[in-house]
């Protein structure tokens, strides 16, 4: 019999909120839940493939890309505690973008027709927190799309980062460099630094490392 999976890690993951820590071992083994291992630049899936599990992100991060004409264009970051392709593991089945360990990363994998089969009595509750988690990720997607039909440049980085959280002065903090922010505007990385550096002379933001300050809105 498999050791029980740890699930200290994953102590403030959204995935099991309102489960009790004690229930939260039995209901993974339950659903046959198992820890998969990937190293740095491995590749999760790829698009097009198959997936029949819900990942959630034990250690490490996973980055999902869209391979467009030779570029791989960023669409979502994920940590740990995170949960990301609910919905393919639920219902489409085929992977839309490109899943890759950014580091060594640990997933835990649920498979979907465990969870469906499951009788604990948290099972219910694990399903519900993905499903949330999906509807989460469309919100996200949503915006991106909105970001990506502005205009002019200097209009979609601001509006780009009027997605993220805000830090406790009101600055926010792009969570990757410049090639993968110009990648996830649709942009050269040189355009992307040229029209941030026109942004701070103008006085429209403040940019100080990956910290970003928005000052006033563009013209």
């Amino acid at each position: 019999m498999a050791d029980p999976i740890d699930v200290r890690p994953l102590s403030e993951s959204p995935v099991f909120a309102g489960i009790p820590m004690e229930e939260r071992a039995s209901l993974i083994a339950d659903a046959k839940g198992m820890l998969r291992r990937y190293p740095g630049g491995s590749l999760v899936r790829r698009a097009g493939d198959g997936l029949d599990f819900y990942p959630v992100v034990v250690s490490g991060r996973v980055q999902a890309s869209l391979p467009q004409g030779g570029l791989d264009r960023i669409v979502s970051l994920f940590g740990p505690g995170d949960s990301f392709a609910e919905a393919v593991a639920s219902s489409l089945r085929r992977c839309p973008v490109d899943i890759r360990a950014l580091e060594d990363t640990v997933l835990l994998c649920i498979p979907a027709a465990g969870l469906r089969a499951c009788s604990h009595a948290w099972a219910s509750t694990l399903h519900g927190n993905l499903m949330s988690e999906m509807s989460k990720k469309v919100l996200v997607l949503s915006r991106s799309l909105a970001v990506l039909s502005e205009p002019r440049l200097s209009d979609r980085v601001l509006a780009y980062l009027d997605t993220l959280p805000r830090n406790a002065d009101g600055s926010v903090t792009v969570p990757f460099g410049r090639r993968e922010w110009a990648a996830c505007l649709r942009v050269a990385d040189k355009s992307l630094i040229r029209e941030l550096k026109v942004m701070q002379d103008d006085g429209v933001i403040e940019v100080d490392g990956r910290t970003v300050r928005v000052l006033r809105q563009a013209r």
